[in-house]
Parts: C-alpha cells; sequence; structure tokens
C-alpha cells in the first residue's frame, strides 16, 4: 500500500474508521497530542503529518503539530506515531472522551486553549 499513516499505526488498525479520537506521538522528543474527528482515521492523521512536514506554511502555522515542530525541529523530518484509542460517532461523546484523555494524560502538544475551551464545554 502507499498509504503514508497505516505504517504509522498499530497492526490491525484500519486508518479508514470514522470517529476517532487518537493519540499523536513524536518520536523525536516522545511529546504526545491527542485529538478527534468525525472523518477518517487517514483523513485527519494526514493533516496532522501535513502541519509537521510543512510548518511554515500559512495555513498551517497555528495547528498544534506545526507549531510544536517549529519550536522543537525546525528542518528535521517529522517522526510521529499513531494509536486509535476508541472510536464514537456521537460527537458530544467523542469530545468527552478526548477531553477525559486530554486532563488525565495532559499531553504536551495539545494547545492549552483548546484544553479550556473543552472543559468550558464539559461544565455548561
Amino acid at each position: 500500500t502507499n498509504c503514508g499513516i497505516c505504517p504509522k499505526l498499530p497492526e490491525g488498525v484500519n486508518c479508514a474508521i470514522m470517529y476517532p479520537v487518537y493519540r499523536i506521538t513524536c518520536n523525536i522528543c516522545k511529546q504526545q497530542y491527542v485529538g478527534e474527528s468525525s472523518r477518517s482515521l487517514h483523513d485527519r492523521l494526514t493533516e496532522h503529518l501535513r502541519y509537521a512536514t510543512h510548518p511554515e506554511t500559512t495555513s498551517n502555522r497555528d495547528e498544534a503539530m506545526a507549531v510544536h515542530h517549529r519550536q522543537y525541529h525546525n528542518g528535521v523530518t517529522p517522526n510521529l506515531s499513531f494509536e486509535l484509542l476508541i472510536t464514537e460517532s456521537n460527537t458530544i461523546l467523542r469530545k468527552v472522551y478526548e477531553a477525559y484523555y486530554i486532563f488525565n494524560e495532559k499531553p504536551e502538544i495539545n494547545d492549552k486553549e483548546e484544553c479550556k475551551l473543552l472543559q468550558r464545554y464539559l461544565v455548561n
């Protein structure tokens, strides 16, 4: 397969799966990011890989993975691995799962404003 995502996933995980909550690990520094999507795991992780590969592109600059790569690994080819944590088609539950992982694991790459937004979302 020519898929750039499948080789970075644990064996047996299908990158076409929908509604993922996922973890990305930067294998250079071991920092992590947790996210969720209503789209396929492949589509969302491809975006994150693009942000890390091209952190200076105007449309990518503010994305957490671009900020991380620009600050810590500027000019270095990204070395990321991906993990599927859970799938959930219900948007509210998926966001709750994402918040659960973020608050419990405190992934360093996640934007702190994103964490505040999730906290407001859960409290209200």
